[in-house]
């Protein structure tokens, strides 16, 4: 049976890029626009992976994944961020999610499973999404 991928990001123009990459390879999508949708679409689908946008308006994927890693029911659900952020702002985002959001290397409350940056290189994306469903 296929694997169910959540894309959530604000950029319709991502979305449909993200889902035409992995539905090329077997996959099923669902998407979202923001991260409230984000979570609802979780809970009621209960994807076997998401791909997530760090930007977004009205919940962030920072604060989307925090509450993903905090249900119980959701929580085991592997997250990829997918984000611009570092080439705007310059942040190392390795040292970020290494460390997870909080700063504090012992609690991985808000480390992904994976990140990509933009724009987004379809293999390296396929690499992560295996890994991180394995």
């Amino acid at each position: 049976m296929p694997k169910n991928i959540l894309i959530v990001d604000d950029d319709p123009d991502v979305i449909l890029f993200l889902s035409t990459v992995v539905k090329d390879h077997g996959y099923i999508t669902v998407d979202a626009s923001n991260g409230r949708e984000g979570l609802e679409r979780a809970k009621s689908d209960h994807p076997d992976l998401i791909l997530l946008d760090l930007m977004m308006p009205q919940k962030s994927g920072i604060a989307l994944l925090s509450d993903l890693k905090r249900d119980d029911a959701l929580k085991e659900i592997p997250v990829i961020m997918v984000t611009g952020v570092s080439s705007e702002t310059g942040i190392d985002l390795e040292a970020f999610f290494k460390k997870g959001a909080t700063g504090d290397p012992e609690r991985n409350a808000l480390k992904p499973e994976g990140y990509i940056e933009k724009p987004v290189d379809p293999q390296k994306l396929l690499k992560l999404v295996k890994k991180a469903l394995s």
